[in-house]
């Protein structure tokens, strides 16, 4: 027998009948486990329907004498047999985590609820439906996560061959122009200079095409454009400054191109001018194309890495910086369009046991959620520790948004709650957020959040 007031850490019997509670109470068979010991096994019959009064209950499913799922249930909740429920046996093994304190209710009892508790037996129907519709909805979540994953083994294969290949071809064609430019500049050195100097004219500016004019900030690339198309203009080159801007791209200036055109007469400098930007345009090609292929490479890889599409369904050891930085990748389009800033200050952690896949899908929902939270140019910080005397580690993702109001922090994380407008949001990420890492993971996330931070913080089991 437990007290009435037992039962006020139960959310499902909330302001239900006093004399409907005393019923109950007189009718609960109270028991304690210390952490570890094992509440019910898989396959056993069930006939019971069980409180969580304290502590917290870790169940695992096995297929084949191997872990297929984990996950944790917490006070308050409830599990076993339900009124109207067609379940035989137990479907999972329980364990108690930690001190736990169990409230046991004799499942030949359903047959008077309707007369003794009806309105607890109203309750515990609705509960059973939910507890159902949210099973369902994580089962479509693992199916849609193994589509994916068979879908990017699909992408991997056709893009990654070819990605590679044009990859190779790109690399192959700037060794090639590099080639090409010293035979031109053997077989032009004579002609042009007919033996009047010793060494290579083209040499210096060869050195000068580093290709990086991307990295100067907008005023000095229009300041070196600007001063290159006034020095052109007067030898007669066509579109001037469109030149100007590719001999900047390359890494050339005015003083670059003065010291070759002083060795040269009127007519070979305007022909000089005019094959230059078409040497550097052609190397800036193939630049761009060795870029474009290793995002396309990088971008297969992330996929794979992201859907763990190469390795089994059970836990492994999980690197959370990669999993963290695949999904940056993944997300790439959304947090470039809006010019948002990540900072990232990652701590040396230790791989831990994961289901990785699941742990992506985390990342995927807090940093998106953190995406439309900031405005335009704002900042996204993504932090990890280690906290060896609470044996987790820790991943803190933080926005500089608006924040989330403190009357509705504490719905944030139930099931089809949103803030978002109508067909924004289905109210359903940050619920598959907590039930992943509290149930699959036994970690914790929590909220903490003002105007300028918020911070959702994820705390996961060293072991």
């Amino acid at each position: 027998m437990i007290k009435t007031t037992d039962l006020k850490v139960i959310p499902v019997f909330q302001n239900i009948p006093v004399e409907e509670c005393i019923w109950l109470a007189e009718h609960t068979e109270e028991k304690q486990y210390e952490s570890g010991a094992k509440v019910f096994s898989q396959g056993e019959k069930v006939e019971h329907f069980i409180m969580i009064l304290q502590g917290n209950l870790n169940l695992v499913r096995y297929e084949q004498g191997k872990e297929e799922a984990a996950f944790q249930m917490e006070t308050g909740e409830l599990t076993g047999l339900l009124p109207f429920s067609r379940m035989v046996v137990n479907g999972a093994s329980a364990y108690a985590a930690g001190s736990t304190r169990l409230g046991w209710v004799d499942a030949r009892l359903f047959k008077v609820f309707h007369e003794k508790a009806p309105t607890l037996l109203e309750r515990l129907v609705n509960y059973m439906l939910d507890r159902t519709r949210l099973f369902t909805r994580a089962g479509a979540d693992r199916e849609k996560l193994v589509s994916l994953g068979t879908m990017s083994a699909g992408l991997a294969h056709e893009l990654n061959n070819p990605a590679s290949a044009a990859k190779r071809a790109a690399q192959n064609l700037q060794t090639t122009l590099q080639a090409f430019d010293e035979h031109s500049s053997t077989i032009l050195k004579p002609i042009l200079f007919r033996d009047t100097v010793t060494e290579d004219p083209f040499k210096p500016l060869y050195q000068a095409m580093t290709l990086d004019g991307e990295r100067l900030s907008s005023l000095e690339r229009s300041d070196l454009e600007d001063d290159l198309a006034d020095w052109l203009e007067p030898f007669g080159v066509q579109e001037a400054w469109d030149i100007a801007a590719t001999l900047v791209a390359g890494g050339i200036t005015r003083a670059h191109l003065e010291e070759t055109a002083s060795k040269l007469n009127e007519a070979q400098i305007l022909n000089f001018l005019n094959w230059v930007p078409k040497d550097v345009e052609l190397r800036l090609l193939a630049k761009e194309l060795i870029e474009s292929t290793s995002r396309i490479s990088d971008l297969v890889n992330a996929m794979k890495a992201y859907t763990y599409m190469d390795r089994g369904q059970d836990k492994q050891a999980t690197d959370l910086h990669e999993g963290i930085i695949n999904t940056l990748i993944i997300l790439k389009h959304k947090w470039q369009k809006k010019s948002i800033k990540i900072v990232k200050e990652f701590a040396e952690l230790p791989p831990i046991p994961a289901y990785g896949s699941e742990l992506n899908q985390v990342w995927t929902n807090l940093i998106a959620n953190a995406i439309d939270a900031v405005e335009d140019s704002g900042i996204i910080s993504l932090k990890t520790h280690l906290d060896l005397p609470a044996n987790t580690v820790v991943v803190d993702i933080i926005d500089n948004g608006s924040g989330i109001p403190k009357d509705i922090q504490s719905r944030i994380f139930e099931p089809f709650y949103t803030t978002k407008a109508v067909g924004e949001g289905t109210g359903m990420g940050l619920d598959i957020v907590n039930r992943i890492v509290r149930q699959r993971h036994r970690g914790t996330v929590s909220l903490e959040s003002k105007p300028g931070a918020t911070c959702f913080r994820v705390r996961l089991p060293l072991t």
